[in-house]
């Protein structure tokens, strides 16, 4: 019996799996990095807030959520950022929550959701010696 060709019909079949299981690493690794780039937007967005004395404090973190997001080459087909400032005084907290419903669909070949939805909460206290009480 000749063996001739078996490893190219091996080939030939084995390469849609691989190339299958590629494509799901890839998946994964974009919706892992897109968890952490939300979650360190929202971080620097509470902390940017915590550090203000004046100003629209959601206007200002939905910002710099978007404008870190969009330099992180993350697309959020819907974003929510709400801001809990509570009463802004020395020693109180400032919570950030982020909600991107991320575009996967650069990834979407192997029938996955073509979004999916990421959220992040981030605290920060107001520094005791702001100066303003």
């Amino acid at each position: 019996m000749s063996q001739r060709g078996s490893a190219t019909t091996e080939v030939a079949v084995l390469t849609p799996a691989l190339v299958m299981l590629m494509l799901l690493v890839v998946f994964c690794g974009r919706l892992g990095q897109a968890d952490q780039d939300v979650a360190q937007a929202t971080a620097e967005a509470a902390r940017a807030v915590s550090l203000l004395r004046t100003g629209n404090h959601q206007v200002v973190a939905r910002d710099l959520v978007r404008r870190n997001l969009r330099a992180a080459g993350v697309g959020c087909r819907t974003l929510d950022v709400s801001v809990d400032a509570g009463r802004l005084r020395a020693g109180a907290t400032v919570t950030v929550a982020t909600r991107c419903a991320v575009d996967l669909t650069g990834v979407a070949g192997l029938g996955l959701p073509r979004q999916r939805l990421v959220a992040a909460s981030a605290s920060e206290v107001i520094d005791t010696y702001r100066g303003d009480g």
